[in-house]
């Protein structure tokens, strides 16, 4: 018997909700353009698990860079 578990913040979409330039998006496979998705939800969201326990909280918009660039570099890795 297998149970079924739905895991809230997991997106399957490879839509592009982050706006990535379709340039870009096209040159991507659908399976780096989830890994993109992902990636950059997961780092958005959950700033703490990234840094330092002693580091200062970044300001979100620099956060959100980091994790763009991130999220760029594993996609690239992916494709």
């Amino acid at each position: 018997m297998v149970e079924k578990v739905k895991l809230k913040g997991i997106t399957k979409s490879r839509s592009n909700p982050y706006h990535v330039p379709q340039r870009q998006w096209r040159k991507w496979s659908p399976k780096a353009r989830e890994v993109f998705n992902e990636l950059f939800s997961t780092m958005v969201q959950n700033q703490y698990a990234f840094l330092h326990p002693q580091q200062d909280r970044i300001s979100k918009r620099m956060w959100r860079t980091t994790a763009w660039n991130a999220a760029w570099i594993a996609a690239d890795a992916a494709n």
